[in-house]
């Protein structure tokens, strides 16, 4: 029985604030991501990297910072493989870790998958855009134009909205535990998710529309159990107008509000990293007035793993 494959695919940051890999990281992105959406001209490409590396070094160390994405997402694969061989009679999985801008490459772990076994490719984002699902589309769609292989790579879109919904929403209640002290009306929900532009520069999917449908779904299954629900965008600075209301806002609408007590759930994300971490610390740092409980994301949740297992034995 041939086995079957499955790579899990995110962005890949570095795990330490070292220059050299925090370097390697901006220059992939600006090259991979960044460049095909906006006409970023070739020889400012090295100053923008330099910089973006050197600020993220500089934060990461302040911060006493490491981003735990490579061991969540290692603890996802084991997991799913799991639940994957449990759901499945017994037949042979493999699951792969690969990332978009970071090595092991998603290119580079496909190459290593005997072409005669079938593979769907995972990518571990909330919300299918160009920034996301897309990258893996493009990287498998090029890996099988110079590979002959007996079983086309399939890449997988986007979990349901309202299945990640029940999911997210789940996870929040059950961290946030039974008592009054983090639910109740004395108490604001803060649902946090990465900021895109408004009007980008070309045509493309930012994911907006999906991640607002999702903060909608989440929205109706938990404002019953809090004083407040507001969503706040983790946004960058350049690039044109972003999404609004930024973090910083969507916090001082809480504060004015007279909440003394936030918690904080990053439900753009799938795994936690920088931007679900830090970022978020820094924002609620702003608020010293304000208690806060700040959740991880689903992570490798058994019940958000066995969602996935479902999807991939759907896809199979």
């Amino acid at each position: 029985m041939d086995r079957r494959h499955v790579v899990l695919v995110t962005y890949g940051e570095p795990p330490t604030p070292a220059f050299g890999e925090q370097l390697v990281y901006s220059w992939r992105i600006l090259l991979g991501l960044t460049r095909t959406v906006a006409p970023i001209p070739r020889p400012l490409l090295p100053v923008i990297a330099l910089a973006r590396a050197r600020g993220r070094q500089k934060s990461w160390t302040e911060n006493r910072y490491a981003s735990p994405l490579e061991p969540i997402t290692a603890s996802q694969a084991r997991r799913l493989e799991a639940a994957l061989a449990a759901a499945d009679e017994g037949r042979p999985w493999q699951v792969h870790v690969a990332y978009e801008f970071r090595k092991p490459l998603l290119g580079d772990v496909l190459t290593r998958i005997p072409e005669h076994e079938p593979v769907w490719v995972v990518p571990m984002y909330a919300a299918d855009s160009a920034f996301t699902h897309a990258l893996s589309r493009d990287t498998a769609a090029a890996f099988q134009a110079a590979v002959a292989r007996a079983h086309a790579v399939r890449v997988l879109g986007a979990l349901d909205v309202e299945l990640l919904a029940d999911l997210s929403a789940a996870h929040v209640l059950d961290h946030a535990g039974e008592g009054d002290l983090w639910r109740g009306e004395d108490v604001a929900l803060v649902l946090a998710a990465h900021g895109t532009v408004i009007n980008p520069p070309k045509p493309i999917d930012t994911g907006l529309e999906a991640t607002e449908a999702l903060c909608a779904a989440i929205t109706v299954r938990l404002e019953g159990h809090f004083g407040m629900v507001v969503n706040g965008w983790l946004n960058h600075t350049r690039g044109g107008k972003w999404t609004d209301p930024p973090i910083e806002e969507a916090l001082a609408r809480v504060a004015d509000a007279g909440f003394s007590r936030v918690v904080y759930f990053p439900y753009g994300f799938l795994a936690d990293n920088a931007e679900s971490e830090l970022e978020g610390r820094v924002a609620l740092a702003g608020h010293p007035e304000i208690e806060s409980l700040h959740l991880p994301c689903l992570n490798d949740s058994a019940s958000f793993l066995e969602a996935l297992a479902r999807q991939i034995l759907r896809a199979a």
